[in-house]
């Protein structure tokens, strides 16, 4: 409805029109917020259910059509009657506000009654039978709003699952695959960060297995020069081939592996 300079939406709550804080700054030309600080300033002169009522239901709010434009609802909402309005802008004395306060008790809070009182009982009937129908509309909506939210909750659930389950998977005889596997998918949830948490991990089993991976590579580099192994494939030898040569380091680090996954993956 086209009052003032502006338009606002027709609310209406427990069977009669409303008008929110907001929309009274709006069509008075108010800054945002003058009117909020005009109910809370004379908060004790005011009484609930019969001067304004709070609503704090997000599926109330939003069968108002009161959502924010980034999206959601907000948590509370105060919402004048006219007689709470009248009370709240009656310190409104400039042209406008005189002339606004008129379209909005002739016209906008009156309109309701006037047509009511104009429709026949049949018709009257027939708009509380459509009335109904929106309402059944709008809790339908709502209803499927929620069975939608619970769906996707309940399939990331699974997924979550899923992602548990290939991290606890346990490593069988092709272990550097299975690990190289395992470490691809950590790299894809860490990203950048993955560089780091290698390191960590070698570290994490030096701390569980008391032992010092360097030392040792080392001698296993001295025993392949020992043995007449080349230059190529002593210079190849890295941490992985020294965990891949003791059973116990691989368990270790297949459990180390796995927990790091299930904290970036999972």
């Amino acid at each position: 409805m086209h009052i003032g300079n502006s338009d606002i939406s027709i609310k209406e709550y427990n069977g009669q029109r409303v008008v929110t804080l907001k929309d009274i700054d709006m069509v008075h030309g108010r800054p945002d917020g003058t009117a909020r600080k005009r109910f809370n300033d004379n908060r004790n002169h005011f009484i609930e259910g019969e001067d304004f009522f709070v609503i704090t239901q997000p599926s109330e709010i939003r069968t108002l059509g009161l959502e924010r434009p980034q999206g959601g609802v907000p948590e509370k909402v105060i919402l004048a009657t006219e007689q709470g309005y009248l009370m709240l802008v009656k310190s409104f004395t400039d042209d406008l506000a005189w002339d606004v306060q008129r379209q909005l008790v002739n016209g906008y809070f009156k309109t309701k009654e006037t047509v009511k009182r104009a429709l026949s009982p049949e018709l009257q009937m027939l708009q509380g039978l459509l009335s109904q129908m929106v309402e059944k509309e709008l809790a339908d909506k709502e209803r499927d709003r929620q069975i939608l939210i619970a769906k996707e909750t309940a399939d990331k659930a699974v997924a979550t699952t899923e992602n548990i389950k290939e991290a606890v998977k346990p490593v069988f005889d092709n272990w550097r695959s299975e690990i190289n596997s395992k470490f691809n998918r950590i790299q894809k949830g860490a990203g950048e960060e993955f560089k780091m948490l290698r390191t960590e991990m070698y570290t994490e089993l030096e701390r569980r297995a008391g032992c010092d991976l360097n030392t040792r590579l080392r001698n296993k580099r001295k025993r392949m020069t020992e043995n007449g192994c080349t230059k190529t494939e002593i210079n190849s030898l890295n941490r992985m081939d020294v965990i891949d040569d003791d059973k116990k380091l691989r368990e270790i680090f297949s459990k180390i592996v796995t927990e790091y996954e299930i904290k970036y993956c999972a």
